[in-house]
């Protein structure tokens, strides 16, 4: 009789596990400069971390990130301090999303200097399909 118990309640523990791992998203995928052109593919709830170079030692500025926000949503961006500070290091810029939908969208991050009054350059892209 406890024996019996004791397999069901195993059972019901094994179930709950296996069901809390399944629907859990994988953990975060992060991304650098190096990886520009890529396509990435993310599971809905999953996250994307972003770290890049800070483009100010040209005098430029980072324009908002450009991409679907039904797709993904912006969670945290930030400026990072170098770690050991140098001359030209302004250190990193940090972005996080989070997948919310299925779909595909491309993330753009343009730069310009604000006395130049030509169009914002590209600086970094990805394409990025969330399944």
């Amino acid at each position: 009789m406890i024996i019996g118990r004791v397999a069901i309640l195993l059972g019901a523990l094994l179930t709950a596990w296996a069901l809390a791992a399944h629907s859990a998203a994988p953990g975060p995928v992060t991304l650098q400069e190096k990886d520009r052109g890529r396509t990435i593919t993310l599971q809905v709830g999953q996250k994307l971390l972003l770290y890049l170079r800070d483009p100010g030692s040209g005098g430029y500025n980072t324009n908002p990130p450009i991409f679907n926000t039904s797709i993904l949503e912006l969670g945290n961006q930030k400026k990072l301090s170098p770690q050991k500070p140098r001359a030209g290091d302004f250190g990193q810029l940090y972005y996080e999303w989070e997948a919310k939908q299925k779909g595909e969208t491309d993330i753009i991050i343009n730069i310009r200097r604000p006395w130049e009054k030509k169009a914002p350059e590209e600086y970094w892209r990805v394409k990025v399909k969330v399944e």
